[in-house]
């Protein structure tokens, strides 16, 4: 995964624009709230009423 490579060391390779850096902080935290909502919807599903 990209973000591994850039996560990793002392920050060399990460993106140099802000658009890219603002851009993997909105993809990050879009894939993270729709973690939340799955993982929301199936304990939903499980635990009964």
């Amino acid at each position: 995964m990209a973000i591994i490579e850039i996560v990793q060391g002392n920050g060399d390779n990460a993106p140099r624009r802000l658009s890219q850096r603002i851009g993997w902080f909105i993809g990050i935290w879009a894939l993270s709230t729709v973690a939340l909502f799955v993982s929301a919807s199936l304990v939903h599903l499980i635990v009964p009423k």
